[in-house]
């Protein structure tokens, strides 16, 4: 079965660990939430939507 990212769905073979974060509209660069759960993310997703690395 091949994996895809779970941000975009595309399937890629170099997938990351990490953690989706909701940044806070009141507050510019300030982080608001982020989710308990790691996801995968291809490299695309990683460089354009704001998330926390997983430790490996």
């Amino acid at each position: 079965m091949e994996r895809a990212c779970e941000n975009c769905g595309i399937p890629d073979v170099e997938l990351l660990h990490v953690r989706r974060v909701y940044m806070d509209p009141d507050h510019p660069g300030e982080i608001a939430e982020t989710e308990e759960d790691p996801e995968l993310w291809c490299i695309s997703c990683t460089t354009q939507y704001p998330h926390l690395a997983e430790e490996a």
